[in-house]
């Protein structure tokens, strides 16, 4: 198993588990079902960052918009993971009984604790927290074998754009020792119309792929002046994520991953 330097990558993950729910059952799911081509790309996206068995990461850490917590980082710290919390609501039977049992990695955890109160960033180790939807989805479409640990770490509630980008900082060395840090949220998600929103999507791209590093961090700080920022993210829970992944990002380039499938779905690797 390789332990090269890992990209850190932003994911949309989609709304609740529609990537396991049939659209014939659910019509309003029928592009996003399990099998659109959101789905289909999220099957493929290990193999488009160029993993395979001799070469794929060490553990994930993936941050989670569905994991908020006051003032204090919480990290996932079980040995084994079992149960899931299924934060979801009026979808099929079926999706209460996905089941996602990868190994935890506590010796990672302890590490993004060190990183985190080396920076002055108050974190704790929680062994209670289950894997949410924002964890479990995502990673069961891309790892459905659960053959790599994983812990997750929360958000915090103040949606700190400077706090969360302090955040990623802290754990980018994570990288170089062959951890995939990703940020699971969402590049839209809000009451938007469909102009405001890929016109938001468009903004966010090109501040990601054009700017220089610093300037990009700081656009994305100051993220409620790009264009229909608030009608996309009237509650930022879901772009936080992205907060963290640019911290973690460095000095390194910005691509979108998912060229072809709707804006709102948008991907980004920093490699």
């Amino acid at each position: 198993m390789s332990s090269s330097k890992q990209p850190t990558i932003f994911v949309t993950h989609g709304a609740g588990p529609c990537w396991f729910v049939d659209g014939k059952d659910f019509p309003s799911f029928a592009d996003i079902d399990k099998n659109s081509a959101g789905a289909k790309w999220f099957r493929q996206l290990p193999h488009q960052l160029g993993q395979n068995e001799q070469n794929k990461p060490k553990a994930i850490l993936l941050i989670s918009a569905h994991w908020e917590t006051s003032n204090v980082v919480n990290i996932s710290a079980q040995s084994q993971h079992t149960d899931l919390y299924y934060d979801y609501g009026g979808f099929p039977k079926e999706t209460y009984e996905i089941k996602f049992q990868p190994k935890g990695d506590l010796q990672l955890a302890q590490q993004v604790l060190d990183l985190l109160k080396q920076s002055g960033i108050n974190a704790t180790l929680n062994s209670k927290r289950n894997f949410d939807h924002g964890v479990f989805i995502p990673l069961k479409l891309m790892y459905p074998n659960a053959d790599i640990p994983v812990v997750s770490m929360s958000i915090l509630d103040n949606y700190s754009p400077e706090q969360h980008v302090a955040i990623g900082k802290a754990i980018s060395p994570l990288r170089e020792q062959g951890i995939l840090i990703i940020g699971s949220g969402s590049i839209t998600h809000g009451r938007a119309s469909r102009t405001q929103s890929h016109e938001f999507v468009d903004a966010i791209t090109n501040t990601l792929q054009t700017l220089l590093p610093n300037e990009r961090e700081q656009a994305v700080i100051n993220w409620t002046k790009l264009p229909y920022a608030r009608e996309n993210h009237g509650h930022e829970d879901h772009l936080i994520p992205l907060h963290v992944i640019v911290g973690a990002a460095g000095q390194d380039k910005c691509e979108r991953l998912n060229q072809h499938l709707s804006k709102t779905l948008a991907a980004y690797k920093f490699s």
